[in-house]
């Protein structure tokens, strides 16, 4: 590969990882926003848990990360 085959990779590369980056980001915005609104509905952890899969597609123990990250928070 010449070095115009190589900048071409990189910036392939990089632009794959910011496109990933951004729809982890998503993912965890959505997962706070679904975490935070069942805690002030007052629902359980497993409804939580469940809505998480459901809603974004993820494992339970995904869900069980999100939960615990922002199921705890107290302002």
């Amino acid at each position: 590969m010449g070095g115009r085959a190589l900048d071409h990779e990189a910036k392939r590369i990089k632009n794959v990882g910011i496109e990933e980056g951004r729809a982890e980001g998503i993912v965890e915005g959505r997962a706070e926003g679904i975490v935070e609104t069942g805690v002030g509905f007052g629902l359980s952890d497993k409804e939580i848990l469940d809505k998480l899969q459901i809603k974004l597609n993820i494992s339970l123990q995904m869900a069980q990360k999100y939960l615990m990250k922002y199921g705890k928070q107290t302002v």
